[in-house]
């Protein structure tokens, strides 16, 4: 009898530790980027519909939501930098203050080219300026809804205008990653890595799969095969990429070059907050209407 209830107990917890494994908050309608900002909170993007004007920005408090901002079209990548929660809106990218007041910080006629689809969010090391990425409007990527052209197909003809700006917090633009090159002809995801003097951006090619780092003028192909790359983060030798059409989201270890599939059951997997200190990522399945929390090593 002592050995059968010793037995159930171990039982009992083992499925509990499975159950705890990952926790899943509705939040309402197409939830797009995650990061932390006034007071700790997570704040999330929300595309909502499709009409000019009801995108919003959601604050989480505990397993609870409520609207903090309004007034934006298609909200998309964000960070927190600077005391502003800094957001990229179509063709334009705003910031929001502690009050949710929503401005312009650079419209579409301040960036040196035409820009198209402004996409994720990246804090800069000194914190006086953000990364954001000019996908290239996505629509030459797709045979079919969520579905990508083969990387080799000859419909799937690419602007080459994928790039990444620098936006100060005075509103001031310049390109930092130029566009041209075949490795990343769609850049998603970006971060920042090294020191505050030697930035190197990580960026997720949305087509291609490739994880492309920029220093010094010059890209490098880091890691392979992770098509439809969304968001791009790093924590000690490892990158953490979620997959917006495939609804995944993997580790890549660059000590051991083995990836490894984290998740494969969201929806459309878009851009994570890496919470290093919960050891977590916070996840948007974006057509789900969810933020999935998952466990990570």
């Amino acid at each position: 009898m002592k050995t059968l209830s010793l037995l159930l107990l171990a039982t009992s917890l083992c499925w509990t530790a499975t159950a705890a494994e990952k926790k899943i908050i509705e939040i309402g309608t197409k939830p797009e980027s995650v990061c932390r900002g006034f007071g700790g909170k997570l704040y999330v993007t929300m595309l909502n519909g499709s009409e000019p004007g009801d995108g919003e920005i959601k604050v989480l408090d505990g397993d609870e939501s409520k609207v903090f901002a309004k007034g934006l079209n298609n909200p998309k990548g964000m960070a927190f930098v600077g005391g502003f929660l800094v957001v990229s809106d179509e063709t334009m990218v705003r910031k929001i203050d502690k009050k949710g007041k929503v401005s312009v910080l650079a419209a579409a006629k301040d960036f040196p080219k035409e820009v198209t689809f402004l996409n994720d969010v990246a804090a800069s090391r000194d914190g006086k300026s953000v990364y954001v990425t000019d996908m290239s409007h996505p629509k030459w990527m797709f045979e079919a809804d969520r579905k990508l052209w083969p990387v080799d197909s000859e419909k799937a003809i690419a602007p080459m205008t994928g790039c990444v700006y620098k936006v100060t917090l005075d509103g001031e633009v310049s390109l930092a990653v130029p566009p041209g090159d075949k490795k990343m002809p769609g850049p998603n995801g970006v971060t920042v890595i090294g020191k505050k003097d030697q930035e190197t951006l990580l960026m997720g090619d949305f087509f291609t799969g490739n994880i492309v780092s920029y220093a010094d003028k010059k890209f490098r192909v880091v890691a392979k095969g992770m098509r439809g790359a969304d968001a791009v983060e790093v924590m000690g030798s490892k990158i953490y990429v979620s997959s917006w059409p495939l609804g995944k989201v993997w580790s890549y270890d660059r000590k051991t070059k083995k990836t490894t599939v984290l998740a494969d059951d969201l929806t459309t997997a878009a851009d994570f907050y890496l919470d290093r200190k919960g050891k977590q990522l916070v996840i948007p399945d974006m057509l789900a209407g969810k933020i999935v929390f998952l466990p990570i090593e």
